[in-house]
């Protein structure tokens, strides 16, 4: 149900969705458009209520963060709300299994839509959570938050960080990498704005490369990245 209010709301903006980035080109049609609001509102509807339901123990869980780093759509959004207010026992970590997603970024998107005022205290709540189910808290035994400044340092070296890949980008990373001069995923990185994690994972992602395994073998061949750690 998911994907489907995905694709409608893809619909609604206009655009493919089976080719993302890409216009829509349908006739403008007034009826039309209002049909396909009256759709996914009632579609959302009922994703919600489906949403507050169990899952049952046969249902299949989706491995790792597999949308980490992906925009949240508005799909997503609607679900991720609908799970934590149904339920005060679910947690962060259910969340970050049902959605692919991680646990701080479940929490900081409960921090968007204004659930909380800050991430410190959308971490408490949740260890109250996990205490009023009989469980240890998690976030109070976790390494402090990186301070403001080397945040922003971050954000100064990695502008693009997080943000969605468009069809220009893929277009130039691709070019960057096949460049007669051989340019290694750091220095790809640091003309994209983006980090050299980012880099590799998005070569496989275009197809350059089965995984990433195989981009670290091809970036360590040119000579550059010998020794470093991603």
């Amino acid at each position: 149900m998911l994907r489907e209010l995905e694709i409608v709301e893809q619909l609604i903006l206009g655009q493919d969705p089976l080719h993302r980035g890409q216009a829509l080109h349908t006739p403008k049609d007034p009826a039309l458009d209002q049909a396909r609001a009256i759709y996914y509102q009632q579609l959302k509807r009922v994703s919600k209520q489906h949403a507050s339901q169990p899952v049952p123990p046969s249902a299949p869980v989706r491995p790792g963060h597999s949308r980490a780093g992906e925009r949240w759509s508005i799909a997503e959004d609607n679900r991720l709300s609908a799970l934590w207010e149904t339920s005060s026992t679910v947690t962060s970590a259910d969340l970050a299994e049902k959605l692919g997603r991680s646990r701080a970024a479940i929490l900081a998107r409960l921090v968007k839509q204004g659930y909380f005022a800050d991430q410190a205290s959308a971490m408490q709540a949740d260890d109250q959570r996990l205490e009023q189910a009989g469980q240890p808290a998690w976030w109070a035994s976790q390494p402090p938050p990186l301070p403001l400044s080397d945040l922003d340092q971050q954000r100064d070296s990695n502008p693009n960080a997080g943000k969605a890949w468009s069809t220009s980008d893929d277009a130039r990373l691709r070019a960057s990498w096949h460049d007669p001069a051989a340019p290694d995923c750091a220095s790809i990185a640091q003309s994209m704005g983006r980090s050299r994690a980012a880099i590799i994972a998005r070569l496989v992602r275009i197809g350059e490369y089965p995984d990433r395994d195989a981009v670290r073998a091809a970036d360590r061949e040119r000579g550059s990245n010998l020794g470093r750690d991603d």
